[in-house]
């Protein structure tokens, strides 16, 4: 089990820089420097959204390093109710945001 509470910490100080308007390629770089080789894990994500447009920590990440986060797939809200075909869009969405995540936040030993 890696660092959660590190990631929380992380998405709190992302969200509140991109909130403000602020939050470019090199400020972001800096504040993913410091969980260089700590263990950093994206179990402790809250899922806050920002709050001009309603992305969390893994699309601002994504779309300040030049990528376009993948759109989500329209889904019932009762994910109970989902089809094998609706489930499966969805884990294909998850599995890409993964991978985009991922490829950036390797560069910094994550």
């Amino acid at each position: 089990m890696g660092n959660n509470a590190a990631f929380t910490l992380f998405e709190a100080s992302v969200l509140a820089v991109y909130d403000h308007g602020v939050l470019d390629k090199e400020l972001l770089s800096d504040l993913m420097e410091p969980y260089r080789d700590t263990d950093i894990d994206r179990g402790g994500m809250i899922g806050t959204l920002s709050k001009k447009d309603k992305l969390d920590v893994i699309e601002i990440v994504i779309k300040t390093f030049g990528k376009e986060p993948p759109p989500k797939p329209q889904q019932p809200k009762d994910y109970r109710t989902w089809t094998d075909e609706q489930s499966r869009l969805n884990d294909e969405w998850l599995d890409r945001r993964r991978e985009l995540f991922s490829d950036i936040t390797r560069r910094f030993g994550w």
